[in-house]
């Protein structure tokens, strides 16, 4: 009978304590041993000769290359394998602390996170030889709602494996040998007409959820300050300052290969050898939700997360933009409260079942 005790409480401990722990220790600053009693989840290592595979649960019967080919928009055909150790992520990470969303990614030896080459031109295949201004995208892509009807699917940005649903990204760019922007987006348009509406109710702070097409989405730069002369001169549409509770935030709408730098509030550490990167996204950045009127991202929401690093061609082989994607991970933001509580839960279960 002490057994089965045993045995049920063992199960309690399993269900009990299944959230994500929040973790207040993390700093961003390029030591990764804050990060230690974090789980881990790995990602294949894939090889020159493409022969490592990924499975999307979606499309279980369907393989796909583990670094591939980023122009492959639909799960069939599969896309290309492309080669490039800059993006061959082997180990990720997610955390959170009361305010911000931490990434971890690790690639595979030899290879750096937000490498890029540097020259007057983007990369022309036809003539690699030639120097051009390289870019790269470290990229978390988040289902806050769980709903897979609003958002878009991976595949439709070239993301392989594939999972529907995600509202909205977190990034980081890098381009022509330096950091140029970090950036959130908004995923919830098919068209131009419905970009215009996602425009207007972002610089309401409003974040919008609704189906989606990748193509479709605002892109945006958020400060919790003005931003500095320079960058307000160099916004592309922008900045506007946000309405209350947040009235001192601004926001600047972007595109990639916007002329940078531009310092919002998202930051990124990146370790001695390049293969290790981290970023913080701070919750706010995902403005309010304009159903709820609610922060957007929150404490107690459970939500799905997908990590991915792309990048052009330069070191690829063969050359042409290659992207990694990782398994579609649920987590949970967990706060300090329901920890207790489930802790207390687990003492009065022990006591009960095995009194002192």
């Amino acid at each position: 009978m002490n057994i089965l005790k045993q045995i049920f409480f063992i199960y309690l401990i399993i269900h009990l304590v299944k959230s994500d722990p929040i973790n207040r220790n993390i700093k961003i600053d390029g030591n990764f041993d804050d990060r230690k009693n974090v789980p881990s989840y790995t990602d294949p290592e894939d090889n020159i000769d493409g022969t490592v595979y990924d499975r999307s649960p979606w499309f279980p019967s369907l393989k796909f290359p583990d670094c591939h080919d980023t122009d492959t928009r639909q799960p069939d055909p599969i896309p290309k394998h492309i080669y490039n150790p800059n993006v061959n992520i082997v180990e990720f990470k997610i955390a959170h602390d009361d305010t911000s969303l931490y990434a971890y990614y690790r690639v595979v030896d030899g290879g750096v996170i937000g490498k890029t080459s540097i020259g007057p031109n983007e990369f022309n295949k036809n003539d690699p030889s030639q120097s051009s201004a390289g870019r790269y995208y470290v990229i978390a892509t988040v289902d806050i709602d769980n709903d897979n009807t609003t958002g878009y699917w991976l595949h439709g940005g070239g993301y392989h494996p594939t999972a529907p649903g995600f509202d909205g990204n977190f990034e980081v760019e890098f381009f022509n040998g330096s950091f140029n922007q970090d950036v959130y987006l908004n995923h919830a348009a098919n068209n131009n007409t419905e970009v215009n509406y996602l425009k207007h109710e972002n610089k309401r702070n409003q974040f919008i959820f609704g189906p989606a097409i990748y193509e479709s989405y605002t892109e945006y730069i958020y400060w919790k300050n003005k931003p500095t002369e320079s960058e307000s001169k160099r916004c592309l549409d922008g900045p506007y300052q946000l309405p209350g509770p947040y009235s001192n935030n601004y926001i600047c709408f972007t595109q990639d290969k916007a002329p940078g730098p531009f310092n919002g509030i998202i930051s990124y550490s990146r370790s001695e050898k390049g293969n290790e990167f981290e970023m913080r996204a701070p919750f706010e950045g995902f403005l309010l939700n304009k159903d709820t009127g609610r922060p957007t991202l929150q404490l107690g929401m459970t939500i799905n997360i997908s990590l991915s690093l792309e990048t052009s061609g330069e070191d690829s082989t063969p050359q042409g933009w290659s992207s990694d994607t990782a398994a579609t991970i649920q987590y949970t933001l967990s706060d300090s409260t329901a920890q207790i509580f489930n802790y207390n839960l687990l003492l009065f279960f022990y006591l009960f079942f095995f009194p002192i």
